[in-house]
């Protein structure tokens, strides 16, 4: 059997954790705002995916440089 106090631990946490849970999806975007702010998000990555990608580049680029 187990603790009283644990029990009583574990049914408040799950407890603030539903209403954090609730309150957070409360405040998600919806609609137009959901697929802007998804664009947003998905152009930053991808910004930031092409210049690392062209950082790479240009480092093996000098190393092959360096190598000649």
């Amino acid at each position: 059997m187990e603790d009283p106090i644990q029990q009583l631990v574990q049914v408040l946490v799950s407890f603030y954790a539903i209403i954090i849970a609730y309150a957070a999806g409360w405040a998600t975007p919806r609609g137009k705002t959901l697929r802007k702010t998804q664009l947003w998000v998905l152009r930053k990555i991808h910004n930031f995916l092409a210049w690392e990608d062209e950082r790479i580049v240009e480092r093996i680029e000098r190393t092959k440089a360096k190598l000649k």
